[in-house]
C-alpha cells in the first residue's frame, strides 16, 4: 500500500513541475533572490499571458511552494516568495535545466532523425507522413 501512495505522491509531484510554465515562474522567483511582484515575474518570463501566470503562482502556493503576500507599507503591493519547502527544489530543478542544456542538441538531433524516418517510411507505403511531435 505505501508504494502506491508513493507512486501518486510522485505523480502529484511530476505533474506540478510539467507544466508548461512552473519551472520558469521558479527559477525567475529564485534568481530575483527568493521575491518577486507579480509584474517582475510576468517581464522575467515574456511569453507567459497574465491568466497562465496567475494560474500558475496559484497551483505554486496551493501546493506550499512559493507564498502570496499582501505588503501594506506604502503602496498596496503583492509579492511572491518562495517558501522552505519551494527552497527544496533547487537543486532538483538546477540538474534538469543542467541537463536541458547539455543535451537539448542531441534531443532535436533525435527529432530530426525520427521525423525523417516517419517521412520515409510513410512514402515506402504511400502514405502522408504524421506530424513529428
Amino acid at each position: 500500500m505505501a508504494e502506491h501512495e508513493e507512486l501518486q505522491a510522485m505523480r502529484l509531484l511530476i505533474d506540478l513541475l510539467a507544466d508548461k510554465w512552473t519551472i520558469a515562474v521558479l527559477a525567475s522567483l529564485c534568481g530575483g533572490g527568493g521575491a518577486q511582484r507579480f509584474n517582475a515575474i510576468r517581464r522575467a518570463v515574456p511569453t507567459i499571458s497574465q491568466k497562465s501566470l496567475v494560474t500558475c503562482l496559484k497551483r505554486l502556493e496551493r501546493n506550499g511552494l512559493i507564498e502570496r503576500v499582501v505588503m501594506t507599507t506604502g503602496e498596496l503591493a503583492v509579492e511572491y516568495r518562495v517558501t522552505p519547502l519551494g527552497r527544496t527544489l533547487d537543486d532538483p530543478v538546477a540538474a534538469l535545466l543542467q541537463w536541458s542544456a547539455m543535451h537539448s542538441p542531441a534531443v532535436r538531433a533525435a527529432r530530426h532523425t525520427f521525423a525523417e524516418r516517419v517521412a520515409a517510411d510513410a512514402g515506402a507505403w504511400g502514405r502522408e507522413p504524421l506530424a513529428a511531435a
